[in-house]
Parts: C-alpha cells; structure tokens; sequence
C-alpha cells in the first residue's frame, strides 16, 4: 500500500481475493484467515491504519472474492434462491394421477469459472401448472416448444400433498404438466474448510430483495465491525463494493419476489413461470437454462415476450432494493456504496444504476466507448458524476499489458465521461506458498495486469499515475455537456457495441443513452431546448428502430416533444408497451406524436442520415471539429464537462496522426487554457480567435495521445494572442512572466497576425550561414540492460537484477531483434551527446523527440532530469537544460520493460498456487515483446521570436 502511494495512488480498493473464492494449497490458513475471522479483522485493520498514515482512500469489498457472499449458515435466509422445475407429459383427455414432477437439478450450470452450486438441501414447490404443446422444433443441442397461451392452467390448487389428479382437455394436443420449486443455489462465493461456520467460506446472497443484504451487513456488525474499523472506515473509507454479478441460477429468484410479482404486475405469474426459463434470463444471456424452452405459439422468440419483461421487472425491482438497502447500511458507518452495476444478471442495468451512489464498469466487460456511454448516461442524468472503472484486466498473459497500452485504457474511459480509474490490479506481495518467481500471480497468469514493485515500470509509473490524476481532476469537474441522448431499451442489458459513431463525432456531436426508467426522473425535463439543462443539457433526444416503451416513458416523450425538445425517430416510433399491462396507455400517447405536426419532430427512415436530421433541426453541437486529414475526425472523441465557472474539454486521438480545428461554444470573458496533465503546467493557448461566440483553436494529436483544455476568465492584464500565422510558425507560447513568443523551424521570413489587429512581419534569419538551426538524429548510443531475473531459488519473489553491456549501437533497435538480450525483461540505460545549437543571441527553442515509447522512458540532459513525457507524443523542449552554444550535451534515457519476456523464458517452471499457467499458449505462441528505445531520437531546432 505504500508502494501504491509512493507512484501516486490515491486510495485502495481492499478486496480479499482468496484466489477467486477457489482457495490455495495454504488452504489450511482459512481456519485463520476466513473472511470475518478476527484474524481477517486485524489485516483489514492494518490496512485501514496504513490508509490513514499515507493519506489513502479505501473501498472496501463487502465478501471475500467479488464481493458477492458472506459466511452463513447453509439454506439462511437471504441466501441466494433460484426456480428449478421439473415436468412430465400427458395426452389429450388422458387422466393423470399421482406425484407432482420432481425438480430437475441437472440445468446447464456455466463451471468454466464461476463456482458450480451445490446439491443439498429441500425444493419448495411453488406451483403446479401445464400447458398444450403446438409445436415442437429441435437443434443440435436444444429443443424448443411452443405453447397455446390460452391452454395455460394454474393446478397449483389441485395438489394434495404432492399428489395431483387431473384430465387435460380432448382437443389432440399433448399437455406438458410443470412443477416448479423454489430452493438455494447453494453456490459459493469462497471455497473453506468445515471447522466453523466462517472458516466453512462464504455463499452467494440474495441479490434481489432487501433480505440478501440484511445477511451481508448483519455479518459485518456482528463480526468485521470493531470500534476500531468503524472509526477508521470514518476516517479513511470512501465506499463499500461489490464486484460485476458472477452468480448462477436456473432462474434468478427471491423469496419474495412472488408476492412482489402479485402486487406490482396485478397477476400470479403460477402458470407462466415455465416460459420464464429461457436463453435471456440465464448468466450473460450465454445459453438455455435447461436443454428444453419453452415459449408461446404465435410469439416471436427473441425474449421480449410480455411475461418475461414482467419478470425482469420485478426482477429489476427487487435488485434495486437491495442496492438501496446496501446503500442505507453504507451511509450509516459514514460510507457510500459502490458497485459494478446490474449487467450479467438479466435485469435494466441502464435502470438500476441510480441507485449506486459509486456506479461502476470495467474494462474487461466494457471494452468500447460506445459501450461504457451506454453506461454513463444512467449515471449522469441522477447526478452520479463520478463514475468508476475497474481497468486494465486483459484475458492474455500475465505480465504482457504495457505502460501505454494501460494509459490507452484509460483514454477510452475518459472519452465516455468514466472518470476514475480503478487499476486492475495490485497482488499481494509477500511469499506464498506454491508459488515461484516472480510472485504470486493472480488468474493463474491469464489476466493483466501485476502492477507492483515486482515490475521493472513501477519505479517509473508515478509519472502515468499522477498524469491520470490531473486528468480525472478536470474530468470530475461540474457537470458533463453532452448534445445527444439515445432512448435504450434493454433488459435484459446485454454488453454491445449499438453504434459506430463516426459520423456524430465528425460532426462534433457528443452522445450517450439513457433507458425508460431514466428519462422518467426527477431531472428528466426539458429547459430552453435542453433535456436536463442543469445536468447534462442535451439539446436532442434520439429512439433508433426502437419498438418497446412502458407507459409513463411513452408520456414522457410526448412531454418532451411538446416541450420543444427536438427529437428524431428512426424508422418508427416506438409502439409496444413493456409489460403484459398499459398497452392502451402507451398506443394512447403515441398516437398523440403521430396525429400531430411539431416542427421538432422528425422521422427518418435511416440511422444514415442522423446527423442530416439533427442539423435540421438546429442541434448544434458545442463542440465542432474539422481536419484536414481525411478521415481523421471520425476518430477524435471528446468529452466536455462545466462547472459554470469554466469549462474542461478532453480530446483524444484514436487514429492516425492529425491536426484538428476545434471551435468550442464560449463566452467572450472566457479564454483558453491548455492543461498539461503530464507536468501540471496551466498554459494560456497563443493561438486562437474568438469568432461568433465560439473559441477557435487548434490541436495536433499522434495516435492515441490526448489534450486537455480549460475555459476560463482572461488574465486580469490583458495580453494579445495570435490569430493566424504563417506556416513556418511552429508554435506560439508565452513564458513566466506573461509574454508572448513564436517559435520558427526555418531561416526563413515569417508572418503573425495579433488579436489586436497587428500584423508583424518576421525577417529571415540574418548570418544563418554562420547559425546552427539543429535538425540531426542522435547517436550512436551505449546501452546496459539491468536484467531482472530470478535467484537461484525460484521460491524467491525478490528478482535479481544482472547487467548486461551491450556497448554502442549504430542503429536503435527493439531488444527482440538483439539476440543478447532478446528475452530479457529489466531496464535500459541509454548514453549518447551531442552539440548544443549556434543562434545570435541564443534565441533558440531546441525539442527533442524521442519517438514511440514502448513502455516507460525517463530522460536527464547535462544530468538534469527533464519534466515527464507524454507516452503518446514524447517530445519535449530541453532549450534550458543544454550547455552553452557548440557545446556537447550528454543524454541519459532509462526505459523499462514488461516481465513478460523473462517470464516467457521460464514459462516451464513459473508456477503459481502450485500450478503453471492455465494457458501457457500465451507465452509460448506469443513473440518476444519489443522494448527499449527505438526511436529515432531527433533533436530540431526554432527560432524564438518575441512579439
């Protein structure tokens, strides 16, 4: 935890791992160690008194593992539940008499890595009913069976001690007789050992009612909360945490969600409960419950049939209920709650995430922008603007994921508006047993990432960590603005990408999805044209071939319409009701939007012409973007926040190197700041113009790297800007003390034009035949490599660290192309010099560009360390760190690497709780990784001109 905060960590996220519930071959120290036990409270208080004295947050998970279960007594109340049934076949007019069916246990369990549930036990049948069979149709794998809905019987009230007596109708059909039972999952969150009922491990919760969260927080007074840990969860704990929903069922159930079922949808769901088992209701929406589904005759398959959005409904409204009552509980030890909301299970994640006063995603499952804004916009709209990722688990292997690619993660959660990074992950350090160098090793080394001392990059990556920090700092600044909202039906939510987006972020137009729930609340109304003024501010609302809507969002709709929200429809609106009720209401509302003509209404019959309508309309985005790269703007994405005050826009590239034009909407007090998140440095831009209450500046942008602008109130004296130049004008800036500069890369004349009107003419450069304007390749370079490598005892974590003289190179290369250390994991220690430039008078601006960053560089010029360097644009200006003219400079550039090379090496023998990787095809399939410096490094020098 130390070490955490030493590279610029801001808090923890203490989760108990226990090898994802699975256990260890220590698996004995669980008597000892179990989650609850006091041993387990006096690590986690431990922890919690570091936290206080380095000045760290921590979120703490509420179960072992995921967070997702706590130790109780088997078959406890609050205790996950599931249905189970089982069925037999009569025929037409044949009479049956005798014991109900017996539940089938043998449902298609996911075991890949999710514990199975356990088969012990009673069932409690919940009813009895049956149904005739229309139709029967078979695939390889899976029968599907259509049923007469007007056949449909509740039996439940002709059963007499399990026994039944009863004649289907004579009409031809075969009736198929269910009985479905309610019984625990029996599923494990932690793997134990049977001395105790903590040491025994924990189970899996209930996760839709208020009962299942009642048993977690019971087991935390009763056993976890000391004054002790109270007062420190006071002092230094930000929120409680769960983790993304890894829990099975044949179909997801409470205890009491029958009666909530009865009460909220006005019916008992008795003799519909068998066409509940179906594909979309399972873990994922990954496969049928059981080997059989059944569905309505003349009902299209697809899993939006009327009862089972019912179900997912009530479904929907006990699983929020248990976040509330876990966010209650959380509130009361001075906490708030946090967790990775809804999605695997088949509920309206898009619904559920205002209740999470922390709402989280991650990478892994959300591995898109248009994914995550799938998921912001729910945040947003219930004024949760920090919205979390757990970032940087990547199914490959371990010890691979680089530096940039981690940083390159994180421009995808910033360009959604996901605005806290929560790094997956940091190992426990110490020995373990059943382990080998380099440690022990989470996910059995199929998931990224061991961030830790064990890696040569961690002695450099305070430089990334507190360039995120800054970056998060004006991204949870105030509110978003974002000009487009997509109406989101989804429940069940299933994680995929709806849009490509290119043609709205050529336009400028920033987006993100609300769901029904969502633009029925509190802060859903529209204020001069903005959906949300006070929020987000969205100036057009969106539906997109969407076909379900529930009655108070169809009123809703028609509000915004008459409101003058402009809105556009793509192909139809939207016309059914979600749910087996409201029909009428919901035909009733639309009607009213197609008997009208409102100017701020459009349908369109494409997705393809979008951006056409919303022009037509007048929606304007605030922020609009050209290139002169073909192309280029479909991949720059921005994320724009306001605070009143001023505004913070974050622009990232995702393709090909480019300069853009940006024009952001802005007052004429406000003037533009660049943000150097790498450094720190607030920088006033010298290049813009106010035009037609917009702010015009321009941005060049390698791949992947990002720029962060604020708006703000001019300084209070008054300075003058550019507001064109010619082309040899590299760049203007302003130094210390407020004046301005330009920055030629010729010897030729130049010209500048003044926001006050001025136009100054540059003459060319008098003796450039006597001046040294640098524009050279540095080298050769004397390289060492500081080999990190194992002891002779491989039970040892601490790795060895061997140098290697590679002497001078002619040519930079990657260490994969130098046979001497092509399987070499460690850091690089680079040495080279060079001659300062020959300017009259010195006026010269010197930059050196140290070309792609593999993985970490650190540089020192005449044994000065430079400022740190953006990984996706390593250029910086070293003009005051060179000796004097025709002088030589010496440079030192330290770059690290990944472990995975070194580990690659010895993947025959690198175990981790006893065992080698589950998949070593990921090294030995994989190439050696490159590293090092490759460069070029260029060093170029400017004329430096004062205005």
């Amino acid at each position: 935890m130390r070490a955490a905060k030493d590279i610029g960590a801001g808090g923890i996220e203490f989760l108990p791992f226990y090898n994802y519930g699975y256990g260890t071959p220590a698996l004995g120290h669980y008597a000892t160690y179990a989650f609850g036990k006091p041993a387990f409270v006096d690590v986690l208080t431990t922890a919690l008194e570091t936290c206080k004295a380095e000045g760290l947050v921590m979120d703490v998970a509420l179960g072992a593992s995921q967070g997702q279960g706590v130790p109780a007594k088997p078959l406890t109340t609050g205790l996950a539940v599931q249905l189970v049934y089982g069925s037999l076949t009569v025929e037409s007019g044949e009479e049956f008499s005798g014991a109900v069916p017996p539940p089938n246990l043998n449902w298609n369990e996911d075991t890949s890595f999710m514990q199975p549930g356990e088969r012990f036990g009673g069932s409690k049948l919940i009813g009895v009913s049956a149904g005739a069979v229309k139709s029967t149709n078979q695939t390889a794998s899976q029968t599907f069976v259509a049923l007469d809905e007007k056949s449909l019987i509740d039996l439940t009230a002709e059963v007499q001690n399990g026994q039944l007596t009863w004649r289907p109708p004579i009409d031809g059909n075969a009736y198929v007789i269910f009985a479905t039972y309610e019984r625990y999952t029996n599923q494990r969150a932690c793997v134990g050992i049977p001395t105790d009922v903590i040491a025994n491990g924990s189970w899996v919760t209930d996760k839709f009612s208020a009962a299942g969260a009642k048993l977690v927080t019971e087991f935390w007074e009763q056993n976890i909360l000391t004054v002790e840990v109270r007062e420190l969860l006071q002092a230094v704990g930000q929120h409680t945490w769960e983790d993304s929903m890894e829990i099975q069922a044949a179909l997801y159930w409470s205890e009491s969600l029958l009666d909530r079922f009865k009460a909220n949808r006005g019916y008992d769901p008795v003799k519909y409960l068998p066409l509940l088992f179906h594909p979309s209701t399972a873990w994922g929406n990954h496969g049928a419950p059981y080997d059989t589904t059944y569905y309505l005759e003349a009902s299209e398959d697809t899993g939006q049939s009327k009862y089972l959005q019912d179900y997912r409904a009530t479904l929907d409204e006990g699983y929020v209920e248990y976040l509330e009552t876990l966010a209650t509980w959380a509130q009361s030890i001075g906490l708030s709650h946090s967790c990775q909301v809804a999605y695997n299970i088949p509920v309206d994640m898009l619904a559920a995430i205002p209740a999470v006063a922390g709402p989280e995603l991650e990478s892994l499952g959300f591995p898109e922008v248009d994914m995550m804004l799938q998921f912001v916009g729910a945040a947003h709209i219930s004024r949760h603007n920090i919205v979390s990722t757990e970032i940087g688990a990547v199914q490959t292997g371990g010890y691979s994921l680089t530096v940039p690619g981690l940083l390159s993660l994180f421009h995808d959660a910033f360009s959604s508006g996901v605005n806290l990074m929560v790094v997956h992950g940091m190992p426990y350090g110490g020995e373990e047993e059943g382990s080998t160098w380099p440690g022990y090793t989470t996910f059995q080394f199929i998931y990224t990432e061991m961030w830790s001392p064990k890696q040569p990059a961690w002695q450099y990556m305070n430089e990334q960590m507190e360039y995120t920090a800054r970056t998060q700092l004006a991204l949870q600044a105030g509110n978003p603005k974002t000009d487009v909202a997509f109406y989101l039906y989804q429940d069940p939510y299933r994680i995929t990408v709806k849009r490509n987006g290119s043609d709205l972020r050529a336009a400028g137009l920033s987006y993100e999805y609300l769901s029904p729930a969502n633009i029925i609340s509190e802060n859903a109304k529209v204020t001069g044209g903005e959906l949300d003024a006070a929020g987000a501010g969205y100036r057009a609302f969106v539906l997109d071939q969407e076909d379900f809507i529930t009655a108070e969002a169809a009123e809703k709709l028609v509000e915004f319409v008459e409101a003058g929200l402009p809105v556009v429809i793509v192909g139809a609106l939207p016309s059914k009701s979600i749910g087996s009720s409201s029909q009428e209401a919901v035909t009733k509302a639309i009607s009213r939007l197609t008997q009208a003509d409102y100017p701020n209404l459009k349908i369109i019959d494409s997705v393809d012409t979008l951006v056409q309508a919303l022009n037509a309309l007048s929606v304007v985005p605030r922020v609009q973007v050209s290139s002169q790269t073909t192309g280029a703007t479909q991949n720059l994405y921005h994320h724009l926040r306001s605070d009143g005050a001023s505004d913070f826009l974050y622009v990232r590239n995702k393709d090909i190197p480019a300069t853009f034009d940006i024009s952001i909407e802005a007052s004429k007090d406000k003037v533009p700041y660049r943000l150097d998140a790498w450094t720190g440095k607030q920088e006033a831009v010298a290049v813009y113009e106010h035009l037609q209450g917009r702010i015009r500046l321009q941005v060049t942008l390698q791949k992947d790297q990002s720029s962060l602008f604020a708006l703000g109130p001019a300084p209070k004296r008054s300075v003058a800007h550019v507001v064109s130049h010619s082309s040899n004008v590299a760049k203007a800036f302003y130094d210390d003390k407020g004046r301005l500069f330009i920055a030629v890369d010729d010897a030729e004349a130049a010209t500048v034009t003044l926001s006050s009107g001025e136009t100054r003419q540059i003459p060319a450069l008098i003796g450039a035949e006597n001046s040294t304007l640098l524009d050279i390749e540095v080298g050769p370079w004397n390289l060492t490599v500081e080999s990190w490598v194992p002891s002779l005892d491989t039970t040892t974590f601490k790795s060895v660290k061997v140098p290697i003289n590679l002497g001078l190179l002619d040519v930079l290369k990657p260490w994969s192309e130098i046979p001497a250390v092509q399987n070499v994991s460690g850091v690089g220690i680079y040495t080279a010099d060079f001659n300062s430039p020959t300017l009259p008078g010195g006026a010269a601006v010197t930059i050196i560009d140290f070309g792609p960053v593999l993985h970490t560089l650190r540089t020192w010029v005449n044994g000065k360390q430079l400022p740190p360097i953006d990984s996706f644009g390593a250029q910086v200006d070293i003009s005051d760190y060179l000796v004097p003219a025709g002088k030589r400079n010496s440079i030192r550039v330290e770059v690290s690497s990944t472990l995975f090379n070194a580990v690659k090496a010895r993947v025959n023998y690198i175990k981790a709780n006893g065992f080698g990787p589950s998949v070593p095809e990921f090294y030995t399939t994989a190439g050696w990784q490159p590293h090092g410096l490759v460069g070029p490094v260029t060093i170029k020098t400017f004329r430096r001109i004062s205005m």
